[in-house]
């Protein structure tokens, strides 16, 4: 685990040979990039409010990669299932599993599709927000939408991917990882619709059996709260290059 914070590029490429050892790419084929040449995933996790949209959108445009935001799929499901009564998180149900059979869940791009039908403004709004980390929590749901995301990630083959558990269980193999960070009040600014809820989805997505909200162990902590988002950019986008090339 490392940080990006005020680092020169050399201290850069330094760090990059010091974390982890995951330095391959998993799929192949023309990844359409710019200066990176290879096909490659970036995975940028952390804890809501914490930028991560932001800046994924911003490096993978840097990158010129496609970017695929996974929260979508866990509030497009908490969309569809937020009339139905949810077991425990540790409970598996085929009646979970019967909802996923007859129905098709997909992202694309700041949207999510529900049997073809995009949901936007609704992701947020408080019948999600009541219910999404319950169905967050849910094993069967987490197996679901893990094959999901895996599936979409080997079809872009390149591209930046943020979530919650990218690193450290969607696609461990990442070329490069990171975890942003940010201090509460930031947060809370950034996600006053949500106010307490977001203390609560913190709580519950940290201490949750399955796939826990964490730091990878190779993942660069990256605090964005005050930093220029150009420079943060910058640096990141240094940090993907520099450990493309050393693939």
């Amino acid at each position: 685990m490392g940080s990006i914070a005020a680092v020169s590029p050399a201290i850069l490429a330094a760090g990059i040979r010091k974390v982890g050892s995951g330095l391959h790419a998993t799929h192949s084929g023309n990844s359409g990039v710019g200066v990176v040449t290879m096909s490659l995933v970036v995975a940028i996790d952390g804890p809501g409010g914490s930028g991560k949209s932001t800046v994924a959108y911003r490096l993978a445009a840097m990158l010129l990669l496609p970017m695929l935001s996974t929260g979508l799929y866990f509030r497009t499901v908490a969309w569809g299932l937020s009339s139905v009564v949810l077991p425990d998180q540790d409970d598996d149900t085929a009646d979970i599993n019967d909802w996923f059979d007859h129905h098709e869940v997909a992202v694309e791009g700041q949207v999510g599709l529900l049997d073809g039908r995009a949901l936007d403004e609704e992701l947020r709004s408080k019948r999600v927000q009541e219910v999404l980390a319950q169905v967050s929590a849910n094993p069967t749901v987490r197996r679901r939408i893990l094959e999901l995301e895996r599936a979409e990630i080997a079809k872009l083959g390149s591209c930046v991917v943020e979530g919650r558990d990218i690193g450290s269980v969607v696609w461990p193999d990442a070329v490069c990882k990171f975890y942003l960070v940010a201090r509460l009040k930031v947060r809370l600014e950034r996600r006053p619709e949500e106010g307490l809820q977001l203390l609560d989805r913190d709580l519950k997505d940290t201490t949750r059996y399955h796939a826990p909200l964490k730091v990878a162990e190779d993942a660069f902590v990256v605090d964005n709260s005050d930093e220029s988002l150009d420079v943060l950019i910058a640096r990141m986008g240094d940090l993907v290059k520099l450990r493309a090339k050393s693939c």
